[in-house]
């Protein structure tokens, strides 16, 4: 179980994870807490702020935003 912070699509329905090669993102959607778990998270939402800035101007991800990985556990606790 993930704690922190993730980033994902503004409607919570897709989560970022790092690609079969670990050399870029995709975003998958969330159907059951394993792909919450694969996704990258971060303790700190400074950090997760930094990290959404580097990725943005990479040109790497569109519109992302931060949210709490408790939210995307609730839809299924």
């Amino acid at each position: 179980m993930q704690t922190g912070y993730v980033l994902c699509s503004t409607d919570l329905s897709e989560v970022l994870h790092l690609n079969k090669n670990k050399d870029g993102v995709v975003l998958v959607e969330v159907k059951s807490t394993m792909d919450i778990n694969r996704a990258i998270c971060v303790s700190d939402l400074t950090e997760a702020k930094n990290v959404l800035e580097r990725l943005k101007n990479s040109g790497l991800v569109g519109t992302l935003e931060i949210a709490n990985v408790a939210r995307l556990y609730k839809r299924f606790y």
